[in-house]
This record gives structure tokens, sequence and C-alpha cells, in this order.
């Protein structure tokens, strides 16, 4: 790195300009609008709070600071409110989605629908203003499927499900609107991110929910023909690394697409063993299942293009990241919506 990463976003030029996240009160959308209102920038937090306690939740943690974002709350789905939102902004984050990879093949339509289009809205509402402000795309490690890690850019996506499909879809879109209207759509897909205000159904938030209440982590894996378990596994990213780079994007001119990763594998079970301990609770075993079918076993990142383009690597070890989350789930307390959904 040729300087520390704080100082290079400092020197970005985002002190005073007018920027809109949407998808600002979830876990990634947070602590992005936390960064930019820190670092002197308006910002318009959009979201449709549909997380509930959640959402209102991370809204309270940012507002713990003396310099607080404007709150609108609105959907992606509302072109002429987006309209409105986006007009006079000089950057828009685009992190308004439906979340969940599993939860997405019981609402295929849904996700399709609100993921896509709504991608859709922010990109017009952006083409319509002058100038157009750059818009940079939240997408997802889940575009690459079961292909052979590790994944690359370059690789074409074969995703498993409607979420990583939506993705693909929304990808491709932000693609057309930078060669036919010249807007400038950077690219970001997340890689298992992962730390404080983590999203209630990822694996890290529901084994410390179920650890804290002496029930075993549900890991999945393969069970080889020997019955051998092998424990998923993926490449994990802290969250303050995933916002730095995400800030880093905002002057790639054009479009182009970045892994968000460490370039690291870590299994699931290692997750789970590591909140064990940190909760002091070694007498619980965890419990190994079969992968669903839209799962992947191995996740994990080339993350070469990232450092050679943006100058961006990694700061945050798994071991840190998943500190980081148990220490602030228990200062915080409960969460209901970390709950383990038992497949079919």
């Amino acid at each position: 790195m040729k300087y520390d990463v704080d100082e290079r976003i400092r020197n970005l030029g985002i002190v005073g300009k007018n920027i809109v996240v949407t998808g600002g009160a979830g876990f990634i959308g947070s602590h992005l609008v936390e960064k930019l209102v820190s670092l002197g920038s308006n910002v318009i937090l959009f979201d449709n709070m549909m997380r509930g306690i959640e959402s209102f939740r991370n809204i309270k943690e940012i507002f713990q600071h003396k310099k607080h974002p404007k709150i609108i709350i609105g959907d992606i789905m509302d072109f002429e409110k987006i309209k409105e939102v986006i007009t006079g902004s000089d950057y828009v984050f685009h992190l308004g989605a439906l979340p969940s990879h599993r939860r997405a093949l019981e609402r295929p339509r849904e996700y399709m629908l609100v993921d896509v289009i709504g991608t859709v809205n922010v990109l017009e509402a952006s083409r319509l203003m002058e100038p157009s402000p750059p818009v940079i795309f939240a997408s997802t490690n889940k575009v690459y499927g079961k292909q052979k890690g590790p994944f690359s850019e370059n690789m074409v996506p074969k995703p498993e499900g409607p979420y990583g499909l939506s993705k693909v879809c929304s990808e491709e879109t932000c693609k057309m609107y930078s060669e036919y209207y010249g807007l400038d759509t950077p690219i970001i897909r997340y890689h298992h991110v992962i730390g404080p205000r983590c999203q209630p159904d990822r694996e890290l938030s529901i084994f410390t929910e179920r650890v804290l209440s002496n029930q075993p982590p549900i890991i999945h894996g393969h069970f080889g023909d020997d019955e051998k378990f092998v424990s998923c596994a993926a490449d994990y990213t802290n969250i303050t690394d995933a916002i730095n780079a995400t800030i880093l994007a905002i002057n790639v001119k054009g479009t182009d697409v970045f892994n968000l990763a460490t370039g690291k594998v870590t299994t699931v079970l290692q997750i789970a063993e590591l909140v064990i301990k940190l909760l002091e609770k070694q007498d619980i075993k965890p419990k190994f299942r079969e992968m669903l079918k839209h799962e992947s076993l191995i996740h994990w990142a080339d993350v070469s293009k990232i450092k050679d383009v943006l100058d961006f690597e990694a700061k945050y070890s798994v071991e840190e990241s998943v500190k980081q989350y148990v220490d602030w789930r228990l200062k915080t307390g409960p969460r209901d919506q970390a709950i383990y959904l038992d497949s079919k």
C-alpha cells in the first residue's frame, strides 16, 4: 500500500459532496453512511426499513455520533421517489436490495422484481440528472455459483438461484448504462462481509445466538463416500475493509468489476469454533448437515485486480472480525431475526 487507506479516502475530495446511499439502514449500508458522514459528506440514507427492529437499531447507532445523515424512508421500486432523492447528488451508492441467498429460493419472483427493477430505477434516475452522478453498485460473490475458485472477475457468471441471478442481471444493466449513456458504474462483488451489525441471516449471527442459548451451531458441508464431513468454506471480509474499498471505487470511470475479499479461505466450522471459544462454551459441539442445493462448498476470491487497480488490500483477519461481532452482540443484546431456518 502506498500510504494509509484512511488518508487516501480523505484525499478523494468527497468533503461537502452530496451522497445517496440506498439500503443505508442495512448492515453494510449503515457502516458506509457512518463513514461518509464522518468524512464530511452530506449523506441521504434511503431505506424502506424492511428489517424492522434491525434497521432502526442500525440507525440508532449511526445517530450516536455528532454528525448525522438525512433519513428518507422509501422504496427503490418507487421511481418518482428515487428521482426526487437522487436529484442534486454527486454520488450514489446502490446497496438497496432484498437480501439472503437462501430466502430468495422461497420468493424468486419478488427477488428478481425488486433487485433488478430497483436497480434500473436507480440507474435511470441517475441518467436523467445533469450531470449524472456515478452509481456504485453492490453485487455479490453469489454470481460465481459453484465454479472452482479462486473466482476472478473475468470468469463467466454462473449463479445458483434467484439471488445470484438477480445480481448478474443488475450488473449487466449497470454495464449497459455505462456503455450507452456514459454513466460511471463501478461494481463491487462483496464476499461474506462480517463484523458489528452483521446481517441476522449470516452464519456468524445465527451461530452466536445459538451458542448463547446453549444450542449447537449447525454446519453445512458435504459428506463424502466414507461419510467424512467437509465443511463449507468462504472468503470472509471485515466490514471496515469492505467500506474502505467501496469508497475507493468512487472515481472509477466507465464500468468495472471488483472482488472485495481477502483472498483467504476460512471454513464455516472454524467460524463456529471461534464463536464457541469467545463465548467460553466449549462443551457445545457443532452439528453437521449436507449443504443445500444452491450452496457451494468453497467460495474463494482472486483479489489481484482490486489490489492492482484500487491499490487496496484487506487489513483485518477473520479472528478479529468474529471477535468484533461477538463483542458488539454482547453489548447490544439478543437478535430475534438471527435464527436457523431448517430446510425441509
